[in-house]
């Protein structure tokens, strides 16, 4: 899965700034904690969710439970708003 080309994202201070370009049915801003971001910025690439998982769980001193709720909730989010090439 990967971003799609059509959503651009934009780092101001802390958040980062989703807006759908071209033809898609999202019409709207999306805005990402520090923690969404980086989940976004690894589907920038072709990836899966359990190497998304794995480089957020290298990343982070959490439990890998929680990490996975996270990566599940923005891919999801992300897939409902048309914002994913699978």
């Amino acid at each position: 899965m990967k971003l799609n080309e059509n959503f651009l994202t934009q780092d101001i201070d802390d958040t980062q700034v989703m807006v759908a370009t071209g033809n898609t049915r999202f019409n709207g801003i999306v805005r990402s904690n520090q923690t969404a971001a980086e989940i976004v910025n690894f589907l920038k690439e072709d990836t899966t969710r359990d190497e998304v998982l794995d480089k957020m769980c290298a990343k982070y001193d959490a439990p890998r439970e929680e990490i996975a709720a996270d990566v599940d909730m923005v891919i999801a989010t992300l897939r409902r708003i048309g914002a994913l090439d699978e």
